[in-house]
């Protein structure tokens, strides 16, 4: 877990995203595979949760 709450709405995934919210599982894994990049700046891949 990283954020510590409950995860309601993508509860079908929650074992895929190693019982994280999609977001969290994304600034975990994702978000720096090129680089150091803060969680307010856009990563650049398409599904983004900063795009949004």
């Amino acid at each position: 877990m990283r954020c510590g709450k409950p995860v309601q709405e993508t509860r079908e995934d929650y074992e895929v995203f190693e019982r994280m919210h999609w977001d969290c599982f994304h600034f975990e894994f994702e978000h720096n595979l090129y680089g150091d990049i803060a969680e307010d700046v856009d990563c650049g891949q398409p599904s983004c949760p900063v795009t949004a």
